[in-house]
């Protein structure tokens, strides 16, 4: 019986030591106390994943297109029997029309520069927030071009809550994590110019 009880009673023995002695050393409390924060203010949470999670899909999707040397041909001819433009909704079809339609290799380069960008800033957390700002960004642009947030129904895949809704919101909350900087390039800036850390990191570094 004490046997199993002993494991229980494991975690709480450094504070059961400590309230004991009715003067504790200094030194030892400072020293628990420290273990403790460190154990609290792991680099790695799980908004570091949710980071790279994200990085990860805007990766996939570039290295998809670099792959491809022909992506750049494809979507043009995509646009020019009507793909994308036809489903946007009217304030941004004028947009494609006039702007993207003409210049269709030109935007194919710049989508697949951008997803390798943003991809390859959020998984190594360099400029974290313009990176998400960046995500947001491109992912209402493809949004709009699919015809935007509708209700679907329920034949197919889901239309209300799409991949893209999912990477724009989460890429909103990002900017506002502090969380989702920890392990990042940008941690490392911050520490080297504490001025620069609530642009970085959203908190503000010790000096």
């Amino acid at each position: 019986m004490y046997d199993a009880m002993i494991p229980a009673f494991l975690p709480a023995l450094p504070y059961l030591y400590v309230s004991s002695l009715s003067r504790a050393p200094r030194g030892a409390y400072v020293r628990w106390e420290r273990h403790r924060s460190w154990r609290g203010d792991l680099p790695l949470n799980g908004m570091v994943w949710v980071r790279v999670l994200v990085g990860a899909v805007w990766l996939n999707g570039g290295i998809e297109k670099l792959l491809n040397p022909d992506f750049p041909r494809q979507f043009a001819d995509s646009l020019a029997a009507g793909g994308f433009v036809s489903q946007a909704p009217p304030f941004f079809r004028g947009f494609m029309q006039g702007t993207v339609v003409p210049n269709a290799e030109l935007f194919a380069q710049i989508v697949r520069a951008g997803e390798l960008t943003l991809g390859i800033a959020l998984l190594l957390g360099f400029l974290t927030n313009l990176a998400a700002v960046g995500s947001i960004v491109l992912s209402s642009m493809i949004l709009l071009s699919a015809g935007g947030v509708r209700l679907g129904t329920g034949l197919g895949a889901p239309e209300f809550i799409t991949i893209n809704v999912l990477v724009a919101l989460i890429s909103l909350v990002i900017i506002f994590s502090p969380a989702a900087k920890r392990l990042s390039v940008d941690a490392g800036l911050a520490r080297r110019s504490p001025g620069l850390s609530p642009l970085l990191v959203n908190r503000r570094e010790r000096t």
